[in-house]
């Protein structure tokens, strides 16, 4: 696991997120293709299909596992960081573009 894998990992735990969903798996490395691209994320279907051909899954796997990981936390992890990291309504559970892009955007803030 390099630093950055161990530090997408390390932060949806501390959003209360674990191994135990599927979907940890796919956000972890949706994140680290995300930072690795450099590019803003706009919409997901070519991340879902990048990290689909990782993990030998369809893209609509990912995007439901993903989706898993962010109700989960939405409804049961630490909502107040999450609300910190993803400054959009607080109102309202981010869509898994808003969240992963939060997400690496925390991250590239925290290496710099």
């Amino acid at each position: 696991m390099t630093r950055k894998e161990h530090a997408s990992h390390k932060l949806l735990r501390r959003l209360g997120a674990n191994g135990s969903y599927l979907g940890f798996y796919y956000t972890a490395s949706a994140i680290d293709l995300v930072m690795d691209s450099g590019e803003p994320i706009y919409q997901c279907k070519w991340l879902y299909g990048e990290v689909a051909k990782m993990y030998h899954t369809t893209p609509y796997c990912v995007e439901r596992n993903i989706r898993t990981v962010v109700d989960a936390i939405w409804s049961q992890g630490n909502r107040e960081l999450l609300v910190e990291i993803i400054p959009y309504p607080a109102n309202a559970k981010p869509k898994n573009a808003q969240f992963i892009d939060g997400l690496v955007s925390y991250l590239s803030d925290m290496e710099e």
